[in-house]
């Protein structure tokens, strides 16, 4: 099954502080629930990290890698996600995009946008409830990131 989900959300954060925050992996990482042991994984750009999730019946323990590419002229970067869950409940590969664009002197827009293959026992649950459980990760993670820039945290 294949999850192509667009969100977008704007800050009343300048553009620079945002794009600042999203070339520091470790701290968008730091963003996002249900993250364990985020960690550099060789290669410069890439990342390790398990991703623990309860959805329907189904709790996971993805270990992933990630390939981050960034093009700091356009203010978006890539990640490349490819993992397996430890249980054989999942499978999950993909891209995941995220940009950010001036909305005004002191405000920006982030836009992610992903593209995930997700197999195995997981992806008999169908569509609706991964979209919703996505939904929710986005609203914690913008959540997150205003705090941040807020410099309410991390």
């Amino acid at each position: 099954m294949i999850l192509d989900i667009t969100k977008s959300v704007t800050l009343q954060v300048p553009v620079d502080r945002v794009w600042a925050l999203l070339q520091d992996p470790p701290r968008v990482a730091a963003c996002l629930p249900n993250v364990k042991d985020f960690r550099p994984a060789g290669d410069p750009g890439m990342w390790a990290m398990l991703l623990v999730e309860k959805l329907g019946p189904f709790s996971v323990q993805v270990a992933l890698t990630i390939l981050v590419t960034e093009d700091p002229a356009t203010h978006r970067m890539t990640a490349k996600v490819a993992g397996d869950d430890k249980g054989g409940q999942a499978r999950v590969r993909g891209d995941l995009i995220a940009g950010v664009t001036a909305t005004g002197d002191a405000a920006s827009t982030i836009e992610v946008s992903s593209n995930v293959e997700v197999l195995g026992r997981l992806a008999t649950l169908g569509a609706v409830p991964m979209k919703r459980r996505a939904d929710q990760i986005f609203e914690l993670f913008v959540r997150n990131i205003g705090r941040v820039l807020e410099g309410q945290g991390g």
